[in-house]
C-alpha cells in the first residue's frame, strides 16, 4: 500500500529516513554507509547528519559513527502509551495459541493500515509478514479485513480510492463482498492474502461498542486444513474473553474512583 507522497519536503523526507534506516539490527551507522544507502554526497549527508544532531536525534559515538540519541527513548515511550491494550491482550493471546497450537495475534488500526501489537508464537515454525510494529495494508489477510469491515461506507470508498496502485473493479467488488461476510459472521478468514500458504482467521475485539482491534490464528494451510470451524470458534471465544476483560478492567476502574 503507498501512502501519497507530500510536496515540497524532500530534505525533511531524506532526513527522516535517514533516521529511520537506524535499527535493533543496525544501532549504529557510518558516513559512508548513508551515502550508499541514500545516494547522496558527502556535503548533503553531513548536512543531514547535522541536522540530527541539532534536534538531538542522533549523536557522534566516535568519529564519523552515529547512534540515536537518548532523546529517541521519550518517543518510544510516547509510541508505546498509544499501544492499546496490548500488555492486556498477551494473557489472551497465549491462551489461545496453547488451545490452538497455532500462532496468535493481536492487531490494531493504525491510521489507514493494520498494525501487529502483539503476537503469541507456537511451537511450530511459521514465517509470516504481520510482526509487532509493521504495518500492513487494511485489505489483504484476514484481521486486516476485520478493521477494514468496521469502517462506514464513505469511509471505505476513500479508503480505496486512496489504494496505489489501484484495485481492479473486480477486486474491489470481491473485497466488498468478504467485508459484508465478515460484518454478518463476526469472523473473517484469508489464505495466501499476506503471505504464501498461510491460512488466518480473525474476529473483532470491541470495547465499549467501539471496534479496538482484531484477533486472529495464523497457520501454514496444510496443518489446519480441517480446522477451520475449530479455529474459527477459538478466537471468537477468545475476543469474546479479551472484551470480557477489558469490562471487568472499566468496572474497577469506576468504582474505584480513579482519574
Amino acid at each position: 500500500m503507498a501512502v501519497q507522497r507530500t510536496k515540497g519536503v524532500d530534505s525533511a523526507r531524506r532526513a527522516l529516513q535517514i533516521l529511520l534506516q537506524f535499527s535493533q539490527t543496525k544501532p549504529e551507522l557510518t558516513v559512508d554507509e548513508l551515502i550508499e544507502a541514500h545516494d547522496i554526497s558527502l556535503p548533503s549527508a553531513y548536512r543531514y547528519i547535522s541536522l540530527l544532531r541539532e534536534m538531538y536525534l542522533i549523536e557522534e559515538r566516535t568519529k564519523g559513527r552515529y547512534v540515536l540519541s537518548p532523546q529517541i527513548l521519550q518517543l518510544a515511550q510516547a509510541a508505546e502509551r498509544t499501544l492499546d491494550y496490548r500488555v492486556e491482550a498477551q494473557p489472551i493471546l497465549d491462551q489461545l495459541r496453547e488451545a490452538t497450537g497455532e500462532t496468535a495475534l493481536y492487531l490494531r488500526r493504525l491510521n489507514d493500515a493494520a498494525v501487529c501489537l502483539a503476537i503469541s508464537d507456537s511451537d511450530h515454525a511459521i514465517t509470516i509478514s504481520f510482526q509487532p510494529g509493521h504495518v500492513m495494508p487494511l485489505h489483504k489477510g484476514a484481521g486486516a479485513k476485520v478493521l477494514l469491515a468496521g469502517y462506514p461506507s464513505a469511509r471505505r470508498k476513500q479508503y480505496f480510492d486512496k489504494l496505489t496502485p489501484p484495485l481492479s473493479e473486480d477486486e474491489r467488488a470481491k473485497i466488498e463482498t468478504d467485508l459484508a461476510q465478515i460484518l454478518d459472521d463476526e469472523i473473517a478468514e484469508s489464505f495466501g492474502e499476506v503471505d504464501e500458504g498461510v491460512w488466518a482467521c480473525a474476529a473483532p475485539v470491541r470495547a465499549h461498542g467501539q471496534l479496538i482491534g482484531a484477533l486472529s490464528v495464523v497457520a501454514p494451510a496444510y496443518r489446519v486444513a480441517d480446522r477451520h470451524e475449530e479455529l474459527d470458534a477459538a478466537v471468537k471465544a477468545a475476543a469474546n474473553d479479551f472484551e470480557a476483560m477489558l469490562a471487568t478492567l472499566v468496572e474497577r476502574h469506576v468504582w474505584s474512583g480513579d482519574d
